[in-house]
């Protein structure tokens, strides 16, 4: 914790030449110093030519509105004081010969680029520092190197966009609205433009963006579209644009580019299609042509996740690190103890929902988050299946990389009952998974969504050939799974075909229960059914606040999770050969579930 010695001051610098988005987050950040009690700021510029600074003092100005007395010509840090840090700030430190002062350091990590070897930023990771990552992608990308000198936070990049009220974000509404579509293209010009002749001949009203706005045009511009299609480059480290088309109400159409995992959700708040110009034409048409009652589901999602990452929740969990800046500073190059745990040491997280992927996990996910007594995890935690997972990792070292994925506070430390959880669909499906679970925390409580096997192999084929991951039919992607998956030699590497393309094996229930109930009582693993959730919504939620141990009856909204299925006779012969293959596994189900033990467990759901 800080001390009450008067207040001290945080430290910036920038190189400024142009609007970037980098450049934004940063004055994000020199703004929620400007809020905390006991803290001051000070805010220095690399000169430039005369001409150039004249031309860039007022985006400078509006960026970071600084007093006469906020602005330094050089960093003079007093004792007390903390260094903030972003991208090629380090460059500063040295020229000024201040690397070897013994200040805390705050360092901002905007781009998975940090962790490409050989590069300038990669070898900053060795400096000592507190690491700010804008999303878990980004922090797990770092870590990942091992060369990183501190502890690793994550604070999700928040927006200062709104999102539009109901009353705009109505189908009638956004239907109204004179851009059909367009197209976000300057970070991927080449791209865009082959989108943008695309449309042109299939006679696509559109509107192509292929060079910067200014922002407040660029963000009036999102108001007035439809369908955003937002290009980001192959990497990014959070890619703000489409959070900021989210807010505007617009269908957001995009790529997966890594940072954008935690907030970008095929099918649930916008449409994730493959980087090339068939796939993001399809998706395009797809997004313009939906029907309002699932475009308008698509805007809900949407808002709430720009609620989610809102300036006001950035700046609560930064005050917390800034807090708590002389703790973290002291431990920033000491390991996580080692060894075995303590007995009274008590894991974090309390429950996890492990599978099944599409079988309506983040619907389940969400609606836990709205019980009082209930804080999840920010999104899908993918530890225990991550390629840089140790099993020598204790439960204390799992732990600290769990920690920035929870809102400084959550959990209740007042004690009263509140339990931690965390979403990670594919945990079920990995056979070594589980008992690494136990391992963590054997008291661990699991809970398992199930969906009729043929709709999810269905809905997860959809999926990957969306995101481009898929280029077979679905009756020969079948066909070729058993042979993709022998064939996978990493598992747990982010592309392998254990994690795209097992459509119908990750169907076979019973195997993957049966795995489970090696390593959890059978009274510590819940099974609900995805169609009782839309069903028997209340009922189904009761059964689950019961079984985590916290009040039924909480209210939660009733909402239908998106249907990706738009055509029923969509791979007609494809669902029918499924349903006869799931015959017998249905049949091993039934009888597994039918269990005594299994019954109590289930029986709470009727409670």
């Amino acid at each position: 914790m800080t001390n009450d010695a008067g207040p001290r001051t945080v430290w910036f610098h920038r190189e400024f030449e142009r609007l970037t988005g980098g450049h934004v987050k940063h004055a994000h950040y020199f703004g929620h110093v400007g809020r905390m009690p006991g803290f001051e700021r000070r805010l220095t510029f690399t000169e430039t030519p005369e001409d150039a600074a004249r031309d860039r003092e007022r985006e400078r100005r509006r960026l970071w509105p600084a007093s006469p007395g906020e602005l330094a010509d050089r960093w003079q840090p007093a004792g007390r004081d903390v260094l903030f840090l972003a991208g090629t700030d380090w460059r500063y430190l040295a020229k000024r010969g201040l690397e070897a002062l013994a200040n805390p350091r705050l360092n901002l990590i905007q781009h998975v680029r940090h962790a490409h070897a050989g590069t300038e930023l990669h070898g900053y990771l060795a400096n000592r520092a507190v690491r700010v990552c804008v999303s878990a992608e980004v922090a797990e990308a770092i870590e990942a190197t091992g060369r990183v000198n501190g502890p690793v936070f994550t604070v999700p990049n928040g927006t200062d966009c709104a999102p539009v009220e109901a009353q705009e974000a109505c189908a009638e509404a956004v239907d109204a609205r004179p851009e059909p579509i367009t197209i976000v293209g300057y970070k991927r010009v080449e791209l865009a433009a082959a989108l943008s002749r695309q449309l042109h001949a299939e006679g696509v009203r559109h509107r192509l963006l292929d060079g910067f706005l200014d922002r407040d045009a660029f963000l009036g511009l999102l108001r007035r579209t439809r369908v955003a299609v937002c290009l980001p480059r192959d990497e990014e480290g959070f890619y703000l644009p489409a959070l900021e088309a989210m807010a505007a109400g617009c269908t957001v159409v995009t790529l997966d580019c890594i940072g954008n995992r935690g907030f970008c959700r095929h099918e649930d708040n916008c449409l994730v299609a493959g980087a090339d110009v068939a796939a993001l034409a399809e998706a395009s048409r797809i997004a313009v042509q939906l029907p309002a009652a699932e475009a308008s589901r698509l805007h809900r999602n949407a808002a709430d996740t720009v609620r989610a990452h809102s300036l006001d929740k950035e700046r609560e969990r930064f005050h917390w690190i800034l807090r708590e800046i002389d703790r973290l500073w002291s431990g920033a190059s000491v390991s996580a103890p080692s060894g075995a745990v303590g007995g009274n040491y008590r894991p974090t997280v309390d429950f996890m929902i492990v599978g099944t992927q599409k079988g309506g996990t983040t619907a389940l996910s969400r609606f836990l988050a709205r019980h009082p007594r209930i804080g999840m995890a920010s999104e899908e935690g993918h530890l225990f299946d991550s390629p840089g997972y140790s099993a020598a990792w204790t439960p204390r070292q799992i732990d600290e990389r769990y920690r920035r994925r929870f809102d400084p506070g959550a959990g209740g430390a007042d004690g009263g009952g509140s339990v931690l959880g965390e979403s990670t669909p594919i945990y079920m499906y990995l056979d070594e998974v589980p008992a690494q679970l136990a391992r963590y925390n054997p008291d661990l409580k699991v809970v398992v969504a199930l969906r009729d096997p043929v709709e999810r192999a269905v809905s997860h084929y959809d999926m990957e050939r969306g995101r481009g991951k898929e280029t077979l039919p679905l009756w020969l992607a079948l066909l070729a799974e058993p042979w993709r998956i022998a064939k996978c030699r990493e598992p747990q590497a982010p592309e392998s075909a254990v994690r795209r393309h097992s459509y119908r094996s990750r169907g076979l229930y019973s195997r993957q229960l049966r795995n489970l109930y090696r390593v959890f009582p059978r009274e510590r693993v819940l099974v609900i059914r995805s169609e009782d959730l839309l069903d028997r919504h209340d009922a189904v939620l009761d059964g689950v606040f019961a079984f985590l141990g916290v009040s039924m009856g909480v209210s939660v909204p009733r909402e239908v999770v998106f249907k990706g299925e738009r055509d029923a006779r969509k791979h007609r012969l494809a669902r029918f050969l499924l349903r006869v293959s799931f015959l017998l596994e249905s049949a091993r189900l039934r009888l597994m579930l039918a269990r005594p033990e299994v019954r109590r467990a289930r029986k709470l759901e009727h409670q």
